[in-house]
């Protein structure tokens, strides 16, 4: 009996010795090339809070970022069991992101769908999920789709969605006898009418149903883009054991979603394609241009569904955090309202090279991104072997597939390079633009370089669009405070019904 006891206890005991070599077997590996290593680390790497628990993935960078800035341009972390890098210096980030990008040239993403292209194959046609040639290919193809020229050919289409969203502003507060508005919801309504609308050709109803009411469109696209962030964190455990992607057969994108935009989409070409609509410039057109070219209709579905996983849910939080701030910051509120009512003034109907040109606007919307991140991090990979420059005559080499993550919430929250980080002030861009705090490296909602956001133009026009609109027509007051939280993918969030109060102005 006692040696079977003996037996079973010296099984464990060995059992919990090979896992705890496995978790730790790599804890050295900065060490011996001269980084400084951050300390404690867990046995799940220096991220605990991608396991649950009190702190979160934005919150441990946090800690660390905090610990060493200042004092290295970078030190050592991993990702589980992942040796990684982390950006302290935000010049060393201009040099990973632009300088050196060949050096950098893939994301982490891509990494994490080479076992499943044959069924998770729209988030394989994803630049985001790319890596190499074939992010090129699909960068370039998808991208000139998106140009300023092609934005402002379409432009009619944002006039008409703006229109609708006073005009669901309205009927709501009529209707309900109540002018305080969920927010959130109308901000995802708004961006799921004027991406259906460009990207398919189609009225999707968001704007236009019963108030409240949730159209499928709406609804699917929610929970889509939901299951994708929620991935991208069950993802970012996997370096422990690998395997298990293949294993379980991970992936981003739903059967049922693909199944729902592969129809949508063969249904809008058929239609296009009948004749219906065939004088439009949108994003249909250009993805019919594609496969004249020879593109197939899986093609033609991973370029939609890149487009609206920017245009779509990232714009929606972007606008709703925006007018959220602007709610407590009335001084700033009215200051850009009146910059929009002079623009309105000369011409009711605003061009898209107008509204392009509001300074006050652009400052806003940049402040209210650098304010509430909703990326707050980028993880790139090192495609070739590398250097970085540690300061005080110390060199490390980087191998090939290690990681390097930009904490760009933490940059952009740095008092060192943008003093008072927790206050809204548009005004921080007035001597300095905001593209030369990109160039430093401590702005970056957008990502900077060749991989910058793809849907950056996209996302901005539907923000300035829905901001326009409404602060021409409307004071917003907020009307409680809500908490920020790191979400279950990428970025700060507000936690919470974003109820704002929306008051007639009078003009």
């Amino acid at each position: 009996m006692w040696t079977l006891i003996a037996l079973l206890l010296g099984f464990v005991h060995i059992a919990f010795s090979l896992v705890y070599f496995y978790l730790t077997w790599y804890h050295g590996y900065w060490d011996k090339r001269g980084l400084v290593t951050a300390k404690p680390l867990t046995l799940l790497g220096s991220y605990p809070g991608l396991f649950g628990g009190p702190s979160n993935f934005i919150g441990d960078l946090g800690k660390i970022y905090n610990k060493y800035k200042g004092k290295q341009r970078a030190v050592g972390t991993f990702l589980t069991r992942q040796p990684q890098i982390l950006v302290l210096d935000p010049q060393l980030a201009h040099e990973v992101l632009v300088t050196n990008f060949s050096d950098y040239r893939d994301t982490v993403t891509s990494s994490y769908v080479a076992h499943s292209k044959d069924y998770d194959k729209y988030v394989a046609r994803n630049p985001f999920f790319s890596a190499g040639d074939d992010w090129k290919k699909r960068r370039t193809d998808g991208g000139a789709g998106l140009t300023p020229n092609k934005l402002k050919q379409a432009f009619a289409i944002w006039e008409q969605t703006g229109e609708k969203l006073l005009n669901y502003v309205q009927r709501y507060i009529k209707e309900r006898d109540n002018n305080i508005i969920e927010t959130r919801d109308l901000c995802y309504r708004y961006t799921a009418q004027a991406m259906g609308d460009f990207i398919w050709g189609i009225d999707v109803g968001s704007l236009s149903g019963g108030v409240n009411e949730i159209n499928q469109f709406q609804q699917f696209s929610m929970e889509w883009v939901s299951y994708a962030f929620r991935s991208i964190t069950r993802f970012n455990q996997t370096p422990i054991a690998p395997i298990v992607r293949r294993l379980f057969r991970m992936r981003f994108f739903t059967q049922k979603s693909n199944e729902f935009y592969l129809k949508l989409t063969r249904d809008a070409a058929k239609l296009r394609l009948s004749g219906s609509g065939a004088e439009r410039s949108d994003y249909l057109a250009h993805l019919l241009q594609l496969q004249e070219k020879g593109a197939s209709y899986d093609d033609m579905v991973g370029h939609a569904l890149t487009v609206l996983m920017d245009g779509f849910e990232t714009s929606a939080a972007v606008l709703y955090h925006m007018l959220y701030t602007l709610g407590a910051y009335q001084e700033q509120q009215e200051k850009l309202r009146t910059e929009i009512l002079e623009a309105l003034a000369v011409n009711k109907n605003i061009s898209y090279e107008q509204l392009n040109a509001l300074p006050y606007l652009d400052q806003c919307v940049y402040e209210s991104m650098r304010m509430t991140s909703v990326i707050g991090f980028f993880i790139k990979i090192c495609t070739r072997p590398t250097t970085i420059d540690l300061g005080n005559d110390k060199i490390l080499q980087v191998e090939p597939g290690t990681t390097v993550t930009i904490p760009t919430y933490h940059l952009q929250h740095d008092e060192t390079y943008f003093p008072q980080p927790e206050e809204f002030k548009p005004e921080r861009f007035d001597n300095v633009p905001v593209s030369e705090f990109t160039k430093r490296g401590c702005l970056l909602p957008f990502g900077d370089g060749p991989r910058i956001c793809l849907g950056m133009r996209v996302g901005l026009l539907n923000v300035k669009m829905a901001v326009l609109r409404i602060l021409a027509e409307y004071k917003i007051e907020q009307t409680t405070k809500l908490p920020l939280s790191s979400d279950s993918g990428l970025g700060i969030y507000l936690n919470g019904d974003v109820d704002l109060r929306y008051i007639k102005v009078q003009k």
